[in-house]
């Protein structure tokens, strides 16, 4: 089985990083890391480094939120993919082609109406991936 959680920087991303590393790690199962880039024409601007800078980077958050969850042992893969103004269906693709058995994935609190109304790609990802999917929320503030 393959625990998957889609990166996002965000308090929301990193509760959902660590959520699915407690996951993986009590499964014994592998933990992807999902992430969906903007859309690069490589012979235009970008550069082959550049790109490559970019997925250093992205290892470097992931890793953080493992350190700073308790997780900084836990093995895990990045899967990228890009998107050209649609990341929801690239995510779902990218979701799809791994064939994850769970999705993890990270949500703002919301209020009441919020939460009836959800946010569109989340709702998206929702009706779209036919793996179960635990949404997990950002963390209360210390107080």
């Amino acid at each position: 089985m393959t625990i998957a959680v889609v990166h996002k920087d965000s308090p929301e991303g990193r509760a959902a990083i660590v959520a699915a590393a407690r996951e993986s790690v009590g499964r014994s199962e592998e933990l992807l890391v999902l992430h969906v880039l903007d859309d690069v024409n490589i012979g235009d601007t970008v550069s082959i480094g550049n790109i490559e800078d970019d997925r250093a980077a992205l290892r470097g958050e992931i890793q953080s939120a493992l350190d700073a969850g308790g997780f900084s042992e836990t093995k895990w893969d990045l899967r990228t993919t890009e998107h050209d103004g649609d990341p929801v269906t690239a995510l779902v693709n990218l979701v799809h082609g791994a064939g994850v058995d769970l999705l993890i994935v990270g949500t703002r609190r919301m209020s009441p109406i919020g939460k009836f109304l959800l946010e569109r790609p989340l709702q998206r990802l929702l009706l779209e991936v036919e793996a179960p999917i635990l949404v997990v929320k950002e963390p209360l503030p210390a107080e």
